[in-house]
């Protein structure tokens, strides 16, 4: 079976074929976990893939459906590998608390088909850009200091927890789910990418997407750890700036952030970028221009201007500890 063979090939490369044990599903136990992929049940797509809430014997399930290029345009250059590398290095991850855990997957489908386990249907982007879904609660700055930290630790565990860093690519909300305490779990390692022994960086075509990448990335396709700190600066930005992603001035993405906050910042208009619902718990400012400090530090033009992700967690923290309790 092709897909074995590549998931195979793909374990022996990244961890010497030793890997997290995952279970194999059948197509049919999927179809009828997903009652046959009823949209319904879908509680998050991307340009990609679909996520689902499944339920198989008595347990619940998340179901990635990844689309066929004929459905969506793909960042990726081949789907297929894409979805292997999501697999092998979900599965190495699936130790990490802000990682939603790789239950395993079916290799029977036209693309492998990835499985975890389900904590919920909140997607952050929905709540870092407020899309008027049910009972949406705004996430206070405690809560946004955790997930910030969260995710911090996540991909500085990927930069420096195996044999050679590797790299997401493609941080940001839209593949950020929160379980019932609002922990942020990453679900999509598709694009990443392990920079070679002895090396500084490897080289690959420019994916993901234009606005969250990394200006030197762009420009040589030199790929380093800092192309991380780069989007997860633009994920900082979503996090402080919430609401005010609605005005037309941002154009109500994410990837619009970086020039947007900069101008403030160079009129020393910092404060007026931060989510009006954030200003009313009454929050000392301090905190706010402190965070958004940490957040421009990490989309600095020069890479060799950025923080590494661990000293970016380790900011974020000194911010966090003084925070009186909600």
């Amino acid at each position: 079976m092709k897909n074995g063979r590549l998931l195979l090939e793909e374990l022996i490369a990244f961890c010497n074929g030793k890997s997290n044990p995952i279970r194999v599903f059948s197509a049919k136990e999927l179809r009828k976990a997903t009652n046959n992929y009823d949209q319904r049940q879908c509680i998050m797509w991307d340009s990609d893939f679909k996520l689902y809430k499944g339920s198989l014997e008595d347990r619940l399930l998340s179901v990635k459906k990844y689309h066929t290029e004929e459905e969506r345009f793909s960042v990726l250059e081949d789907v297929t590998l894409g979805i292997i590398k999501d697999i092998v290095v979900g599965s190495q991850m699936s130790v990490c608390q802000n990682v939603l855990k790789l239950l395993g997957c079916c290799l029977e489908t036209k693309y492998p088909t990835p499985v975890y386990e389900f904590v919920g249907d909140k997607v952050l982007s929905n709540f870092i850009i407020p899309t008027g879904i049910v009972h949406f609660e705004p996430l206070t700055w405690k809560c946004r200091l955790r997930i910030a930290m969260g995710i911090a630790n996540a991909v500085a565990y990927l930069h420096t927890a195996f044999s050679r860093p590797v790299v997401h690519r493609d941080v940001r909300s839209a593949i950020i789910i929160l379980d019932e305490n609002n922990v942020a779990k990453l679900i999509d390692f598709s694009l990443s990418i392990s920079i070679p022994e002895g090396e500084q960086y490897v080289e690959d075509a420019v994916r993901g997407r234009l606005g969250n990448l990394a200006p030197e990335y762009v420009l040589t396709g030199y790929i380093t750890e800092k192309v991380d700190v780069y989007t997860y600066g633009v994920l900082l930005l979503g996090l402080l700036a919430g609401w005010m992603l609605k005005t037309p001035e941002c154009i109500s993405t994410e990837a619009s952030l970086p020039m947007f906050v900069k101008s403030y910042h160079d009129q020393n208009r910092l404060i007026e970028i931060v989510d009006p619902m954030l200003l009313k718990e009454g929050i000392n400012h301090e905190q706010f221009l402190a965070f958004a400090q940490i957040a421009l530090s990490c989309i600095s033009d020069t890479a060799e201007d950025r923080p590494t992700m661990i000293d970016a967690a380790k900011q974020l923290r000194k911010i966090y500890e003084s925070v009186s309790p909600p």
